[in-house]
């Protein structure tokens, strides 16, 4: 499916009839010709009217004024067309693309289409993810354009750790990282790893850059530093002065203080919800849902928490609840999915929620519009999977992993920006997915982490290599567990049952097994990671 966004003004003059002119090229006083060699008759009033730019060049005292054929750089074919389709009609008709996107975004601004500007500017700042947005955050520094800087900035900074291992980082400018380390909710756990973020990129060419230690040094947060652990960075950036000279008072960073989120009933209905704080190594207890659920999925989308999925015996729909932190309770006035679901077919993905319908009998996927809350469908697979079947999200990208029609092993990947599903064949299957259980799965970037059930190994699959790997007796704790969670920004596994929390350390290679009661956590089925700040107005955390 060959999806297009509508960026169309509202209120815009109609000019129907003089379209339909252009079309036919008649009373056509002008042709737009591009550097690919695309030609496009019009009529200089009408391209004078919607912009500045064209104003002063057909109607001025430029050359251009005289001239039947007019050269335009910096604008290919295809988008010239769309800008002289929206110049009459209000309206482009554009690919729903990144790239596409962001072709029509330089060039109306080239032209000076600024409503049109604007509208590709809300768009990009809708699909901005830890994959473009250091890039995305240069081009809208270049244009100029604060709405769309603020969000890529935003972005970076909540993602900061997982940035520093792209090579895009070590090339932002001076200016570009010091708005990142001004932000309150950078992601780090600690002040100490604001200097090593500093150093990497510092150390990166290190003879040119050492003129900005000074200016950079002011956005770290000093009293929050450990000295005795970062002693080294602090002389190697000579920064040790900066140190003892600076403010006992400090804010400490919330960005990515985050605690796991548990929720809903395994097997039956509950509406029980429990936080677990990391720090603290401490269960406290969290509003009740609204609703009983049982196999649902707590998910974030536009900084909202949800728990979606399960099953509610009163209605024919699957049941929608966001948390409210003001009122403290969960809400559920969302409009609730068009087809019920499990939680195994609802993934968080690029700031989105999607409910996957891959099986053979299901047919309806959908998106819930963190703005509107709505749901709206999108594509679905044109092969489907049997049986149990995992559906995951990784970077960008939507895993599903079970069996095909003829009892094979089916692989499937969804890219949600371009709305593609595609087959994929794996390099290595070390095993079969045939399970009577669904298994517990989560994420770690480019990674999945499956635990089958009964089963005291975990499988590995990573996205980039398209390959499978067993890590052998990675569960120290006995092989039935409740909840799986990984924390990509500490890289640490969370596992809980109802007498045990094991967190994983794959920076330090080792567990820590904290041997400890939980209350009502047994019954819990889903759990996620959620910041913190997104729950500030509860008074129990």
């Amino acid at each position: 499916m060959n999806e297009t966004i509508s960026l169309e003004t509202s209120g815009y003059f109609s000019t129907a009839l003089f379209d339909s002119f252009r079309k036919s090229d008649y009373l056509c006083d002008v042709v737009i010709v591009t550097e690919d060699g695309h030609r496009f008759p019009a009529h200089r009033i009408i391209l004078a009217s919607a912009s500045e730019f064209f104003s002063s060049m057909l109607c001025g005292t430029f050359i251009e004024s005289k001239q039947t054929d007019v050269a335009i750089r910096n604008v290919e074919g295809t988008v010239m067309k769309m800008l002289i389709e929206y110049a009459y009609r209000g309206e482009a008709k554009c690919p729903a693309a990144l790239e596409n996107v962001l072709s029509l975004y330089k060039a109306a601004h080239y032209v000076q289409f600024d409503r049109l500007f604007r509208m590709c500017s809300s768009w990009l700042r809708k699909h901005v993810d830890t994959s473009n947005c250091l890039s995305m955050a240069m081009v809208a520094d270049r244009y100029d354009d604060s709405d769309l800087l603020r969000a890529a900035d935003l972005i970076a900074g909540r993602n900061i750790l997982l940035l520093t291992e792209e090579k895009e980082f070590v090339s932002i400018s001076a200016e570009h990282l010091g708005r990142i380390l001004t932000q309150d909710e950078m992601g780090v756990r600690t002040e100490d790893e604001v200097l090593i973020i500093l150093q990497k990129w510092i150390k990166h060419d290190e003879e040119s850059r050492r003129d900005h230690v000074q200016t950079l040094s002011k956005f770290v947060r000093f009293p929050l530093i450990d000295f005795q652990e970062s002693s080294d960075f602090l002389s190697d950036l000579d920064l040790v002065s900066h140190y003892h000279t600076s403010d006992g008072s400090c804010q400490r960073r919330i960005g990515r203080d985050v605690v796991l989120l548990a929720a809903g009933g395994e097997g039956i209905m509950s509406s029980t919800a429990m936080i677990y704080d990391p720090n603290n190594d401490e269960w406290s207890v969290f509003p009740d849902l609204k609703v009983a659920m049982k196999e649902n999925r707590i998910a974030t989308s536009n900084g909202k928490v949800y728990a979606l999925g399960g099953s509610d015996y009163c209605t024919k729909t699957d049941v929608v609840q966001r948390y409210d932190p003001g009122r403290r309770q969960w809400e559920d006035n969302v409009q609730r999915m068009h087809r019920k679901r499990n939680g195994m077919e609802i993934v968080s993905c690029s700031d989105r929620i999607y409910g996957l319908s891959i099986g053979e009998r299901s047919s309806l996927c959908e998106v819930l519009d963190p703005e509107m809350e709505t749901w709206t469908p999108v594509s679905s697979p044109v092969n489907r999977l049997n049986g149990r079947y995992i559906v995951s999200s990784l970077t960008n990208t939507i895993v599903a992993i079970g069996s095909n029609p003829e009892d094979e092993s089916g692989y499937m990947k969804y890219y949600p920006l371009e709305d593609r599903w595609c087959e994929f064949k794996p390099c290595s299957v070390p095993f079969w997915l045939s399970v009577c259980e669904p298994p517990l799965c989560a994420t770690t970037g480019d990674q999945l982490y499956i635990k089958l059930p009964d089963k005291r190994n975990l499988i590995v699959f990573d996205s980039k290599t398209e390959r499978f790997s067993v890590v052998k007796d990675f569960f120290p704790m006995r092989s039935k567990c409740n909840g799986l969670a990984y924390d990509l920004h500490s890289k640490r596994v969370f596992i809980f049952n109802n007498e045990v929390v094991d967190i994983y350390d794959e920076r330090a290679n080792k567990w820590d097994i904290r041997r400890k009661y939980v209350y009502r956590v047994g019954d819990l089925a889903a759990c996620a990671f959620v910041e913190r700040n997104l729950m500030l107005d509860f008074r129990g955390l």
